[in-house]
């Protein structure tokens, strides 16, 4: 199976290579691997502040990568898109989160009886 490495926080990357994985999928050639090398920000679990095992400026550094802020950039300064266009984005966005939590809010809770289902699968089911 081919495999290719790249590099997580650059989402052109990312797309060109899945594109290809896709394309090659669709041609009836298999599976791709990819390796997306990226980095996790906080720490394992709610409440690690994960500077135990890395410093504060070792983090801050890949925050200067961060792959969302990295493409603005790059598309601003291709001319691709401007900071309106993002902005509209950001604004279109805001309003479907702001829909679909009031929604969630409104919705009747499920009966508790209901929690586990669909968890976990046994042979006897």
């Amino acid at each position: 199976m081919p495999g290719f490495q790249v590099d997580g926080n650059n989402v052109l990357e990312v797309y060109e290579k899945a594109g290809e994985a896709i394309e090659r999928a669709r041609r009836g050639e298999g599976p791709t691997l990819l390796e997306c090398l990226t980095y996790r920000w906080y720490g394992h679990h709610e409440g690690d502040p994960g500077v135990a095992y890395r410093t504060r400026d070792e983090i801050a550094a890949w925050k200067e990568r961060d792959p969302v802020k990295k493409l603005k950039e790059d598309a601003i300064a291709a001319k691709t898109l401007t900071a309106a266009d993002f902005e509209n984005v950001d604004t279109e966005i805001a309003a479907v989160l702001e829909d679909a939590a009031q929604f969630a809010l409104a919705s009747a809770l499920e009966d508790e009886s209901t929690a586990l289902r669909h968890v976990y699968h046994s042979a006897a089911d």
